[in-house]
Parts: C-alpha cells; structure tokens; sequence
C-alpha cells in the first residue's frame, strides 16, 4: 500500500511537462508611455528602471503612484461644476523576482522620510494634548463644584470644548480592513495610501474574504470618488467624515491578478473600472547588478526634494465654525485651460463612440466609461506635480493624461477581456492560491535533487478549501480541471494520507511554487 512517505522516498527531479495556463495567452505588452510622466517623474522613473532594473512600467507606475498620494489632499479637478478627487487606484503585475519591493521603497521614500518627521512631532503634539486634556478634566471638575447653576454655567461656556487629539501621520497602510481604514481615517491623516509590495496579502486577506470583499469593494469605490464616508454601528455609534482621499498601489504576482481580473464581481461592483493596471514583461535574466547609487544621482535627489516639498506644504484643512481643523481636508478647485478642455472633449466623445454595442472597447466598457475622468485625475497629479500652487490644469497635462489612460484602456482591453472567462476556471484558480498559500513551506526548498510531492484528495479540498469549493461535487469538478490542465497529477492507485487510504488522491505540480 502507497503511503506518503513512499511517495516522499521515491521522488525524483521532476523532469514531466509544464502545466497548460488556466487562461489564454494574452498578447504582449505595450510599452509604457513613460515621456507622459512629465520633466520630474519621467527621469526618476527611468533612473530607477536603470539602476534596480525592474520592468519600466512598474517604475512608471510606482512614481505616479506616490506622486498621487502626496498631491491628492491639495486639489480637486473642476469641469463643469463637477469636482473630480485627484486619487488613483493602480495595480502593477510582475513575477517574484522582478523587485518590485525594491521599486516601490525608492519611489515612497519622501512620503516614510516625512512620515517620520511627522511622527516625531506628534510624539511632542500628543505629549502637550494629553497635559492639557489633564488640565481641562481638572478645570472642568472644578467648575462643575460651584455652587450655583449660573456660574457652573458660565465657568463651563469659558472653559470650550476639551482639547482635541494630534492627528496620527500614518501616512500608507498594507492590508487593512475597510473599518480599519475608516478608523485611520478618523483619527489620522485625511490623505493616506494603501500601498503594498506584497499586493496578494490585501487581496487574499480578511478584508477580500468571502465574507467581507463586498463591504471592502464598496467602501473603495466610495473612498475613489471622493465622497464622504459614513458609518453607524451600535457599539461605537455614528461617524461621517468629509475631506478624506485615499491612493491605491498594488505591487501583485501574476497568479494573484489572474484571479482578481477574471472575478466578474470585481468588474461588476465596480473596483476594476477604478483600477489602473500595468502587466509589463519580465524582466527577470536581464537584471545585471549596477554599481550605482540611485539616491546619490542628481535626478534622484530631485525627485526626492520635489515630493518632500510638496509633503511640508500645508493641506488646506477644512475649518469647523469656530476655526478647528475637522480633520479632513478641502481642497482647492484646479480649473481646465479651454483649449485643454476642448482636447479632453475630443477623447471623451471618442472613448463613448468606441463604447457602441460594436465597439473596440465595449469589451472594457466599465473602465472605458471612466477613462475620460481617469485622463482629468491623472492630468491634475501631473499638474500639482509641476506647481503645487497651480490652479489650471493645462493643455500639456490634459495631453498626458489623455496618452496615459489610453495605455489603461489598452493594458484593460489585453487583461481583463482574456481574464473574464468560465467561472469554473475561476474557481481553479483560486483552488492554486489556496494550495500554493497551504503548503508554502511544504515545498523541498533549494534541493534541485529531489522533487517534494504535496498530496491533496477531494475530502480535504470541500472540508478545508476555499469557500465556493464547500461540496464534493464542485471540488471533484474543479480537481478534474487542474488535472486536465496539467496542475494536479494523479497518483495512481492512490495513497495512504492523513492516516486513511485513498483511491483518489493528486500531487500537486511544482511549478505552483514557482508560478509567483
């Protein structure tokens, strides 16, 4: 009788075929329109491309990424009365190996070098609100001690409102809950990042579970467009909070993104429609290590000083009756140029054209119906990005928004349309980040010698699997895809596992640890 370890003793440099892709291929990327980014963000982007040698367009999309989230608090785009938040969501797709981490620290240090400048201060901040919370507890006791109504009264009209807590500069979070979220929204910053190398750890975490990625979905759409962000709960009563923005990074693995882009509940909520996505071709190979100091380069040290400029200029904070800062911000309205608004007319009446039943982009239509706006946010980055002060977005900018969302619109069209297939391999996708997350350390790690099999059986895939997997015939039908496509292979007259015989049981391909 065939045991685990049998098959462990046994095993074998693997030297069987590759798995077949769950997906047709798709086509081969476009390449970045990286001149769009403008005379600060093009170079530095190219800088880093050189040095770390990542693919270009995460470069790219990692500098506007952190351009968004420090210029986003100061301005809303204006066109036609209707204001336009400055705030991105952007995906990036590339392999391990590619270095994305190392990419995504270079473009954010300004905004973690004035985080920590930030945090320091609110050490000293929090120090003098907590010794003058004290004295204005004590003064109230006092003045609630008098004898008489009318001086209670008036000693507490003079006394005010108690004195409010610093703002915690928290200035990016990785994978929060969206209550989380709000929380920090409350009592922190009001223009914060969500910003992640490790994209898969969000997207694969509590707040994207089964049980909450409705709830999540929805609150980001919300935060995307600006709009203020209630809550009622019955243990820690109502908030509404006005003047929040919130940037989006996603650095992701390709196996991640495949499953995040076929999931029609994303496009259909909404959240894709508000991504902007790049999925460049590996660089992986080419990665030549170059003795330089990016963060000496001159072009570097501009971006740096740019960036942190704009972090020291203050928010335009919005005012309560008396004066107080709210905690959130109200930004400024940024004007179009009207030969800048014209053009944008022109790409908008094209972008709608194109959405016809017969349509190139109907295939896209959610992010298509929103490219025009996307061409006026990133437009407005570039603009603050020039001048922080600027109050007219010009026809240059408008320009370089436009060319950029026409590479969204193309990067959409190559991914999402190829990703939105059968529901069934959906779910066999998710059954392969599942095994992949399960058994990360159950592979032979660094033993080119021996291959480590990892076994499964349909009873611990419907018991222990992901959610839409919970009946054996939905987990045999989704084994019998994997095993078609070459992901799972079967061990012939079974297996003892977890201390029972099995008949049906599959080793699981190596190349899931490999797939990034």
């Amino acid at each position: 009788m065939t045991t685990v370890n049998d098959v462990i003793a046994n095993a074998q440099p693997y030297e069987g075929a590759p798995p077949e892709p769950l997906r047709r291929q798709v086509d081969p990327p476009e390449t970045y329109p990286i001149d769009a980014l403008g005379d600060l963000l093009t170079p530095a982007a190219r800088l880093l491309h050189a040095v770390i040698r990542s693919p270009e367009a995460i470069c790219a999309q990692s500098v506007l990424a952190a351009a968004t989230l420090t210029t986003q608090g100061h301005a809303d785009v204006l066109i036609d009365g209707r204001r336009l938040p400055l705030s991105e969501f952007f995906i990036s797709v590339g392999e391990s190996g590619v270095r994305k981490s190392a990419t995504d620290r270079a473009a954010l240090a300004p905004v973690k070098n004035h985080q920590r400048k930030l945090l320091e201060e609110y050490t000293e901040l929090r120090l003098e609100a907590d010794i003058a919370g004290a004295m204005w507890k004590r003064e109230r006791e006092e003045a609630l001690r008098k004898p008489k109504k009318d001086e209670r009264k008036a000693a507490l009209e003079a006394l005010g409102e108690p004195p409010a807590s610093p703002l915690y500069p928290m200035l990016t979070t990785e994978e929060p809950t969206y209550e989380g979220l709000v929380k920090l929204l409350e009592g922190g910053w009001p223009s914060v990042g969500l910003f992640s190398d490790e994209g898969g750890r969000f997207l694969g975490g509590y707040a994207m579970g089964e049980e909450q990625r409705i709830k999540t979905m929805a609150g980001l759409n919300s935060l995307w467009d600006g709009s203020p962000i209630t809550r009622t709960r019955g243990g820690d009563g109502s908030i509404m909070l006005f003047g929040r923005r919130v940037a989006l990074n996603l650095l992701v693995q390709p196996l991640i993104s495949e499953m995040l882009f076929g999931d029609r509940f994303a496009h259909d909520q909404g959240l894709m429609s508000r991504c902007l996505v790049s999925s460049p071709a590996s660089t992986l190979g080419q990665q030549l290590y170059v003795e330089v100091d990016y963060t000496a380069d001159p072009v570097f040290k501009r971006y740096f000083a740019r960036l942190s400029d704009i972090l020291e200029t203050d928010l335009p904070w919005e005012l309560d009756l008396r004066g107080q800062k709210t905690g959130g911000v109200k930004p400024r309205e940024l004007e179009i140029a009207p030969d800048a608004k014209r053009l944008w007319v022109v790409f908008h009446d094209w972008v709608q054209e194109h959405l016809r039943e017969d349509g190139i982009l109907r295939p896209v239509s959610g992010i298509a119906a929103k490219a025009a706006e996307h061409a006026l946010r990133l437009a407005g980055v570039l603009a603050l990005i020039d001048d922080i002060e600027a109050d007219l977005v010009s026809r240059r900018h408008i320009d370089a928004g436009i060319v950029l969302a026409q590479y969204y619109l193309g990067e959409a069209l190559r991914l999402f349309d190829s990703a939105r297939t059968n529901p069934d391999l959906v779910l066999a996708e998710k059954l392969l980040v599942w095994l992949r997350a399960r058994y990360a350390n159950s592979r032979n790690s660094g033993n080119s010698s021996r291959w480590t099999p990892v076994l499964v059986y349909p009873v611990l895939i419907y018991q222990h699997g992901p959610n839409a997997l919970r009946d054996k015939a939905t987990a045999k039908n989704i084994i019998g895809i994997l095993e078609g496509h070459g992901w799972l292979l079967r061990v012939e007259g079974g297996a003892v596992v977890d201390e029972k015989h099995r008949q049906d049981v599959w080793s699981v391909h190596p190349t899931l640890w490999e797939a990034g």
